[in-house]
């Protein structure tokens, strides 16, 4: 059994939290040789001492100097220092934990290098989808495992069966805590309110894409790309209580659903060793206390999030970057206390109506139009009124 040297990028996100567990109960299969984050300085000082021989980095380059201080060792800084973290030589694997369009370049350059990419960054698929697909094709000792829960679920549902034998790729959603709130109410949404989740404890960003269904959106994006399904053989289903996590219906008729409890450690740990299985510890799902299941389906009309992701998606090119920076930016207002909570849909909607960038971008245009998103959502929330009230 050889040891995997792992490069984590999030270290002080839920998803580095989960990862280093599951290194902590398996010390004879993963070793950690790069730790990044992006500015919590004593979380990953905290961090770097339990791993002294890691190499480090912090993308805030003033959090990377106080951090280097306090611990006596090189802390490397900015998108530079993630991507010389990936390209270390001893690297076997990098597990990107990173929220957000910060995550698609050090994905790229491992895949470049050739490591296993154990991915919860879904931005990178949305953004670039496919150009991640251009360079895993030309790139074939690279490999990339999901970890997000419902796109591991798939995963191990697939279990190696061609796509062409599918039928259609089936993703739940929690619902958030607002599934069953009535849209009269939406106007006085609450930062403290939008960032209590009925099942999941994720970070402030995350945490809001699941109340709005714009994380489920860029989920199905993802899972396009990932399993190289078309849209129209994706779907969504509220399931509140997430011991579903998604469910592939085959040809045939045949509907096969991946179960367990809300703990990232499964998908995290089934990232590393697929298509094997490792021991973990922790709870099971036990189904005769669980009784029963419910599902329905996703309200369109309260969550436009997702309609806006399935259009982006099919509109393809530059789109879903220009969705999910927008988004992005929108969500920190928000966070910010800038805009109102429906604020969030109002800026996506504008930005992918004016957006009009190539059908078949490169990287360069990809990062432009990232870039054009985030400064257009600034523009229009500091200029309309329509956005801030």
């Amino acid at each position: 059994m050889s040891v995997q040297n792992l490069v984590l990028l999030g270290a002080t996100g839920s998803i580095g939290a989960s990862t280093l567990s599951v290194v902590r109960e398996h010390p004879d299969r993963f070793r950690i040789v790069g730790l990044a984050a992006h500015s919590r300085v004593e979380e990953f000082c905290a961090i770097a001492r339990e791993f002294p021989k890691a190499r480090l980095a912090l993308y805030d380059q003033p959090a990377a100097q106080r951090a280097a201080l306090d611990l006596g060792r090189p802390v490397l800084s900015g998108m530079e220092g993630l991507l010389e973290l990936v390209a270390d030589l001893e690297a076997t694997t990098l597990v990107n934990g990173l929220v957000g369009s910060i995550g698609c370049l050090p994905t790229i350059e491992a895949i470049r290098r050739g490591l296993r990419v154990c991915l919860a960054n879904k931005e990178t698929l949305v953004m670039a989808g496919e150009l991640i697909n251009r360079l895993l094709d030309e790139h074939p000792n690279s490999c990339l495992v999901p970890i997000d829960s419902e796109h591991s679920a798939l995963h191990q549902c697939l279990g190696g069966t061609p796509t062409t034998e599918v039928e259609s790729l089936i993703l739940t959603a929690s619902g958030g805590p607002f599934r069953d709130l009535p849209a009269s109410e939406f106007a006085h949404i609450t930062v403290e309110r939008a960032l209590k989740h009925p099942t999941w404890t994720m970070g402030p960003k995350i945490t809001i894409d699941s109340s709005t269904l714009f994380n489920k959106g860029l989920e199905v994006i993802e899972a396009h790309h990932l399993f190289r399904v078309g849209y129209d053989r994706i779907q969504v289903l509220v399931h509140p209580g997430s011991h579903v996590h998604s469910l592939v219906q085959f040809q045939d008729g045949a509907l096969v659903a991946q179960l367990g409890t809300p703990d990232m450690r499964l998908p995290i740990l089934y990232s590393l060793v697929a298509p094997q299985r490792v021991a973990l510890s922790g709870d099971r799902l036990d189904l005769a206390k669980l009784g029963s299941l419910h599902f329905q389906s996703p309200d369109h009309e309260r969550f436009p999030a997702l309609g806006l992701a399935f259009a982006a998606g099919r509109q393809g090119g530059a789109a879903p970057a220009v969705l999910n920076a927008a988004n992005e930016a929108a969500v920190a207002l928000f966070l910010d206390r800038q805009i109102p909570y429906m604020g969030i849909i109002r800026l996506v909607e504008r930005c992918l109506a004016e957006q009009s960038f190539g059908w078949r971008p490169d990287l360069e245009e990809l990062l432009a139009a990232d870039s054009w998103a985030r400064r257009r959502v600034l523009e229009l929330a500091h200029s309309e009124a329509g956005f801030v009230s």
